[in-house]
């Protein structure tokens, strides 16, 4: 009978010496998805931009207002850390977007498993125009079949070796990706592992969960890419 105690010691012991390993790591997780809100609202601050930490429309309402892939992806998504205002003459709204996927399948039991949550950093600006989809994305990007269009290949090895052009109207592709815009990408845009893409009236350049200081990066660059815009890729 004097086993049982000790077994419920040992197990008690045991199960306090993984909680002081683990719930540090624990609360500095808890601690940093705490601080982004605050670091996100001090980053919108030093732009003279507005914040808010919820969607400041309508709650879910941001990612079905634009047309763009991403924002269909996967299952419960969710806008969050807002950064909205005008530079340059620009209105530009920049966010986090997260969203999950559905793990479950009609060959497993658990069909409402879900994926840990999957964080994209995004900044969007309106043009005027209504202009056809291109993707501006890194040449390393995993190379994937799309459906809305194939690579364009453009006559600047060096724009070709750091950027992928993917577009269903590759003359439009073309007057888009003019040298100016393709000088700014090379020489000018933030050097991080950016995705741009436009449609409609709508720019967006995105990328997986940035720092708040890289985000401010991206949200001073959305102008400039939107003024290169060239005139050959009006509507």
């Amino acid at each position: 009978m004097q086993s049982v105690p000790l077994i419920l010691f040992l197990f008690a012991l045991l199960g306090g010496a993984v909680a002081a390993i683990f719930a540090p790591l624990y609360l500095d997780l808890f601690r940093r998805e705490l601080s982004r809100a605050d670091e996100m609202e001090e980053t919108a601050r030093t732009l003279g931009l507005r914040f808010s930490r919820g969607d400041p429309a309508y709650p879910g309402s941001t990612a079905f207002r634009y047309p763009f892939e991403l924002f269909s992806r996967g299952i419960e998504q969710a806008c969050e850390n807002f950064i909205t205002g005008t530079i340059d003459g620009v209105d530009v709204v920049a966010f986090d977007f997260l969203y999950r996927l559905r793990l479950g399948s009609d060959d497993q039991p658990n069909q409402d498993a879900r994926s840990e949550p999957i964080r994209y950093s995004c900044a969007l600006a309106t043009v005027e125009g209504n202009r056809p989809h291109v993707v501006v994305e890194p040449a390393s990007a995993r190379l994937t079949a799309r459906a809305d269009g194939e690579p364009v290949h453009l006559e600047w090895g060096d724009f070709n070796a750091r950027y992928r052009v993917i577009s269903p109207d590759r003359g439009f592709a073309t007057a888009l990706l003019d040298v100016g815009l393709m000088a700014w990408l090379v020489d000018e845009a933030p050097p991080l592992a950016l995705t741009w893409e436009i449609q409609r009236d709508q720019v967006l350049c995105r990328a997986s969960s940035l720092d708040p200081d890289e985000i401010a990066r991206v949200v001073i660059a959305l102008p400039a890419f939107a003024h290169r815009i060239g005139r050959g890729a009006s509507d």
